[in-house]
């Protein structure tokens, strides 16, 4: 019986010692893995396949042009500065207006600002749309957005010497919402005066909302934070990360990517405090 009890003994300690030793593992390699995502990676840029993407070419560009004329005319205008019939009753007197699109500033890029954006940057705005404002394109033919990107780059010459602009790293990677992450945000909110724009309640009736304007003098009202839908450049955390990181040039948003150098975690903290505004 002792023999047998002395078996049982340690089998049960081989059982224990290989599981105490799989679960080290295990440790390990999830250890590996987060250390591995703390790295700057390029930001993840939703498109479609690329080998639905036609050549760049006269062609193509010309392609582009008469989808243009068709479908972005109305807002954009016959010169593409911004001033089509329909943009007048968009937004009479206050920004965002339809996009000057010869003058070569962007708002919704994933690169550093006063930089040209990505071609997936253009691609995704076509795609998506801008709430409120812009329509979706994405029932449009892929090879058929990529054209009209191709266009639209032809309106600014920049593009044709700047082929490899400097793109907002992504470090680290989304962290999952909790009360010391949402805690963690709201510090970071109230040391960067978010609230000055956008109010303590992110409603966007901060003291200097009022005054202010795009660069095209237009009264410019900051978001309400608390309306997670109307995010013009995308509600996902990325999409959170990259307006924080890009800012929005022409507007009133700055880019904030050397604030948080070193400490890009406390912009996930922030996105996370953001989030929450609206739930």
């Amino acid at each position: 019986m002792k023999k047998y009890t002395r078996f049982i003994n340690s089998l049960l300690a081989a059982i224990v010692l290989s599981m105490v030793t799989g679960l080290s593992a295990v440790a390990q390699a999830a250890e590996a893995k987060a250390k591995a995502k703390a790295k700057p990676t390029e930001l993840p840029i939703k498109v479609s396949p690329y080998k639905k993407r036609p050549a760049e070419s006269a062609q193509s560009i010309a392609e582009g042009r008469v989808i243009y004329e068709n479908a972005c005319i109305y807002c954009h205008g016959v010169e593409a500065k911004g001033e089509g019939p329909v943009a007048f009753y968009l937004s009479r007197d206050t920004a965002p207006r339809p996009r000057d699109l010869t003058s070569g500033i962007y708002k919704f890029r994933s690169t550093a600002s006063g930089e040209l954006p990505m071609d997936e940057d253009i691609f995704r705005t076509i795609t998506r749309g801008v709430t409120g404002y812009m329509p979706g394109f994405e029932g449009m033919a892929p090879a058929d957005r990529w054209k009209l990107v191709y266009y639209v780059k032809s309106l600014v010459p920049d593009f044709k010497e700047v082929t490899d602009p400097e793109v907002i790293k992504m470090v680290g990677s989304a962290i999952p919402s909790s009360a010391v992450s949402i805690r963690r945000g709201y510090d970071v909110y109230q040391q960067f005066k978010c609230w000055e724009c956008h109010g303590g309640g992110g409603r966007g009736d901060g003291k200097k909302a009022p005054a202010l304007k795009d660069d095209w003098d237009f009264p410019l009202p900051p978001r309400d934070l608390t309306r997670l839908s109307s995010f013009k450049n995308g509600s996902e955390p990325a999409d959170l990360y990259r307006t924080v990181m890009a800012g929005f040039d022409g507007g009133a948003m700055p880019s904030y990517a050397d604030f948080f150098e070193g400490s890009e975690k406390d912009a996930w903290h922030l996105v996370n405090y953001i989030r929450s505004l609206s739930e």
